[in-house]
């Protein structure tokens, strides 16, 4: 039986390169996140950027292990999750840590914790 929580998710990375506004400096931010459907999120994601996305790492397994992998993900790097209008908190990792930190924190969290959750080729 498939439960809605067992169906197949992914959980994705990727890095934004964008240029602040009012000091004109450069900033990568990495952006994270689960999905049913990595089109229609990248769809979702380009009509807000301008640009084409490309979602650098990804992973599958139900959606049970998908929001538990990024509630851990949200608790690790809580102090550096960017907070916006109302202090409204997202899913993006601000530019004090590199994007191969995030990347081999979940890592380890896949290959030790979440055994199932499998890396998806996105190339």
């Amino acid at each position: 039986m498939t439960t809605e929580l067992s169906k197949q998710h992914y959980f994705y990375l990727w890095s934004h390169r964008f240029v602040e506004d009012l000091s004109d400096t450069v900033i990568a931010r990495i952006c994270f996140g689960i999905t049913a459907n990595l089109d229609d999120r990248r769809n979702s994601y380009e009509g807000h950027v301008g640009h084409s996305v490309v979602f650098r790492d990804v992973w599958s397994g139900t959606e049970r292990q998908m929001r538990e992998l990024e509630s851990r993900l949200k608790t690790a790097f809580q102090e550096y999750l960017v907070s916006g209008h109302r202090n409204y908190q997202y899913e993006w990792v601000d530019e004090n840590i590199a994007y191969e930190t995030v990347l081999n924190w979940v890592e380890w969290e896949v290959q030790n914790t979440f055994i199932e959750i499998q890396k998806v080729n996105v190339a």
